[in-house]
């Protein structure tokens, strides 16, 4: 198979249904660890007397860790096996959360560092492995594993008051992520154990300056920084919104999960019709406008409870389906193994740190407007920009090494 030696351990059907488990159990660790940190916003801030600013720093820093160690991960997986780096990312995300637990803000904070990168490296290699182990399927497989993520985000994030009401406090609602890490961190040993370490190839590294020659590969990694500046704006603040707008703190968090579930919905119809789909530009068009018109009807109805659900909604379904285009885009719109790879690194790496500031932003805003309005209005014209730029993005065609000048 072309851009990499597969383990002979997994050639097999056997050995595939192993991989797929471990892709699926990859993409439910992906987002818990963020997604519970919202609804739970309110206790932290009021726990440790953060301001808004300083919570949006700790929303800021897992998005600033995928983009600075995200161009780091094929070369990690180069040099020690593509199972062996998720592996340790695995056991870093978990061993990164229950370090969260221990008091003082300062250890939160390495805690969250330690959690985005780890985070970050399995962003980028799991469009690799998808590529390259299920090539026949990729679009397919993409968004299967992000609607698994989507879902694992929204069950964090409906629970999360739930278990710190119950007794445990915000601290252990966060940390009983590290469960499910570790569990996945098992799979991955058996997956690096089953053969020879598998290694994407090493030919020249795609970096900025060559991507920037391809027109088509400029405009996949700004639909993913314009995707992620919204989506983690939303992620971080929107349970706080909606208590800002006159709703309770656990209804605004249900609101919150059930607006990740609907998001997942378009994923699942992309997961099983996407490959007969060769031209994203629709949906592209479709997913921009769902989130400025939830935007808008959070703003001008949030304030009762329709208005908050159906915004809250509309704003998930249409980041649920940009987040699965712009993860797909990384496999499907790369030639190759190599391409996927290199695009995957350097265009995720590139990406968030465009977004890396968006949930600080948006808590500077909050604290100098003193409400949340301002800050919806800033997503919508960030998405309307993306819908711009995924007009490039999702038309049909791909990037292979001769756009990078090789």
């Amino acid at each position: 198979m072309s851009g990499g030696t597969v383990r002979t351990g997994r050639t097999g059907p056997a050995g595939h249904g192993l991989l797929l488990l471990g892709i699926i159990l990859v993409a439910i660790n992906l987002r818990p660890a963020i997604s519970s940190f919202g609804p739970l916003v309110g206790e932290i801030r009021s726990d440790t007397g953060a301001s808004a600013a300083a919570i949006g720093v700790l929303g800021t820093l897992p998005v600033l860790c995928f983009g600075a160690f995200s161009a780091a991960a094929p070369r990690l997986a180069r040099r020690f096996g593509m199972e062996e780096v998720l592996c340790l990312a695995l056991i870093v995300l978990s061993a990164g959360i229950m370090v969260r637990v221990v008091p003082g803000i300062g250890v939160f904070f390495a805690g969250t560092v330690l959690i985005g990168m780890a985070i970050a490296i399995c962003n980028v290699l799991l469009p690799v492995q998808i590529k390259r182990s299920f090539s026949a399927q990729t679009k397919r497989i993409s968004n299967m594993y992000v609607v698994v993520l989507s879902l694992a985000a929204s069950l964090a994030a409906a629970v999360a008051v739930p278990l710190a009401d119950a007794g445990l406090g915000w601290r252990w609602s966060l940390a009983i992520w590290a469960l499910p890490a570790a569990a996945a961190a098992l799979v991955w040993i058996r997956l690096a154990r089953s053969g020879p370490a598998s290694r994407p190839e090493t030919p020249p590294t795609i970096g900025v300056r060559s991507l920037v020659r391809s027109r088509l590969a400029v405009a996949v990694t700004l639909f993913m920084g314009l995707q992620a500046f919204g989506f983690y704006i939303i992620l971080t603040w929107l349970p706080e919104i909606l208590v800002n707008f006159g709703q309770g703190q656990s209804v605004a968090a249900f609101i919150f999960a059930g607006a990740n579930l609907v998001g997942a919905i378009p994923i699942i119809l992309l997961s099983v019709y996407g490959n007969r789909i060769h031209d994203d530009r629709p949906v592209v068009y479709a997913a921009c406008s769902s989130t400025v018109a939830g935007a808008v009807v959070l703003i001008l109805a949030g304030s009762g409870l329709a208005g908050a659900i159906i915004g809250s909604c509309l704003v998930g379904a249409g980041q649920g389906t940009a987040f699965a285009l712009a993860l797909s885009f990384f496999a499907s719109r790369s030639a190759d193994t190599h391409v996927a790879a290199e695009m995957s690194g350097t265009g995720q790496s590139v990406g968030y740190l465009i977004a890396a500031a968006s949930p600080f932003l948006a808590g500077i805003v909050h604290d100098a407007t003193g409400g949340w309005k301002t800050v919806l209005v800033g997503l919508a014209v960030v998405v309307v920009l993306q819908a711009a730029v995924g007009a490039v993005a999702g038309r049909p065609a791909t990037i292979d090494r001769a756009d990078f000048g090789e």
